[in-house]
């Protein structure tokens, strides 16, 4: 289903429909949180996308419970070390060999 059929389908459930399919749906989430949690460990590469779409990579600081700090070396645009907390949903595990290790930024922060 394309986004406007979504649309329609969601605007004919009945109010219980609805708070059902909420409930499903935030449990779905939370799923996946943890499940996407578990394949990270301190010390892991990751990457993700900031606000305007650049790819920003670093290493795994500290798990939270909904979110990853990462902190990056500086490379590209953002220069110096930073520090980000990004929810788990967004960062994706870098698995050696890909992408090519020498893309990875150089030296541990």
């Amino acid at each position: 289903m394309n986004r406007d059929q979504w649309r329609e389908a969601v605007r004919r459930l009945s109010l219980e429909e609805f708070r059902t399919l909420q409930e499903v749906l935030g449990e779905e989430h939370q799923a996946r949180e943890a499940q996407q949690m578990a394949t990270l460990r301190p010390g892991d590469w990751v990457e993700f996308e900031d606000r305007y779409g650049e790819t920003i990579r670093g290493v795994v600081r500290r798990l939270n419970r909904r979110t990853v700090e990462v902190t990056t070396d500086g490379q590209g645009e953002h220069g110096g070390h930073h520090h980000w907390r990004v929810s788990v949903t967004l960062v994706r595990r870098i698995v050696p060999g890909e992408p090519n290790p020498h893309e990875l930024p150089a030296g541990r922060p």
